[in-house]
């Protein structure tokens, strides 16, 4: 399989192979994104090999305020948009991230969660994490 980068960042083959065998789609059951994401999502995208490459040239190009990305102690892990990734999303403004500030070989998974104010939140340690936790243990 050849390897997928955006912006620099290798987009690990683990959802490489999901997205080229058209698994990497959003789950129907709801109670999945709770589970894992906190809240039930509006409209869930999960991307193909094109809207990683369109949607991410943009975002790249974003600046940290424009996407709620500085850290806050105790409630938001921030982001960098480049040294981000954007997989999926599950609705307007509800973008789901892989965040490779940590370290470029293994990136964590990121979501924009609303409560009370927009925060960066940790939703699984890696890809492999999340498709276990959307797709179960055998993807």
């Amino acid at each position: 399989m050849d390897d997928m980068h955006i912006g620099g960042l290798i987009i690990p083959p683990a959802l490489i192979a999901l997205i080229r065998a058209g698994k990497w789609v959003p789950p129907v059951r709801e109670q999945l994104y709770l589970e894992v994401f906190g809240e039930v999502p509006e409209m869930p995208y999960f991307y193909n090999e094109s809207d990683l490459l369109r949607q991410n040239e943009s975002w790249q190009r974003m600046n940290i305020q424009d996407v709620f990305g500085e850290v806050v102690a105790g409630e938001s892990l921030g982001v960098s948009p480049r040294q981000s990734v954007v997989i999926a999303d599950l609705g307007p403004d509800m973008p789901v991230i892989l965040d490779y500030r940590e370290t470029r070989k293994n990136p964590r998974v990121l979501y924009l969660k609303f409560s009370e104010s927009p925060k960066w939140v940790q939703v699984a340690a890696d890809i492999q994490d999340l498709i276990g936790n959307l797709y179960g243990a055998a993807e």
